[in-house]
């Protein structure tokens, strides 16, 4: 059986001043996300308009994607920004690697992993200048996702019997 999955995905907008959909928080999701402002490290207000929420970002600013997992057990979040997986940098899809995030813990992705220690930031840009137009794949620039997976418990082992 797959695990249970919610996913959280924003359509897009790439404009000045930049505006990015985000999709709102459903009663008793399993992974709170929201965007925070790197600089005054406070999240960024949320403005619903025809059915979504929008984030609002000065162009140049940079953001962090805060995950807090309002659950009591280990999650997997597979998070996209651009449509560009933030873990790999391949082009979003749900069965990629993520961040684990465990029970309760809040974390904070500031961009793009280069390497275990560095990452290449996230910042409101226009479309032409943003990481996913620069590698051809625009198709989702301004597009925060998230898929999210329980963990599966592992099967009960039975103790067999040892011979002599």
């Amino acid at each position: 059986m797959l695990p249970r999955r919610s996913f959280i995905v924003a359509a897009a907008l790439a404009a000045a001043p930049l505006a990015v959909p985000f999709a709102a928080r459903a009663q008793g999701s399993l992974v709170d996300i929201r965007l925070v402002d790197r600089d005054g490290r406070q999240p960024l207000a949320l403005h619903p308009h025809r059915g979504s929420v929008w984030v609002a970002g000065r162009p140049g600013a940079r953001y962090a994607v805060r995950m807090s997992n309002r659950t009591g057990q280990r999650l997997l979040v597979v998070l996209s920004v651009d449509g560009v997986n933030a873990v790999t940098g391949e082009t979003a899809g749900t069965g990629q690697a993520g961040y684990v995030l465990a029970p309760w813990q809040t974390t904070e992705i500031t961009g793009w992993r280069k390497s275990l220690t560095e990452a290449a930031a996230f910042y409101f840009t226009a479309l032409p200048d943003s990481y996913a137009a620069r590698t051809d794949r625009p198709d989702n620039v301004g597009v925060i996702g998230a898929a999210i997976f329980r963990e599966r418990a592992p099967a009960a082992l039975s103790a067999a019997p040892v011979a002599p």
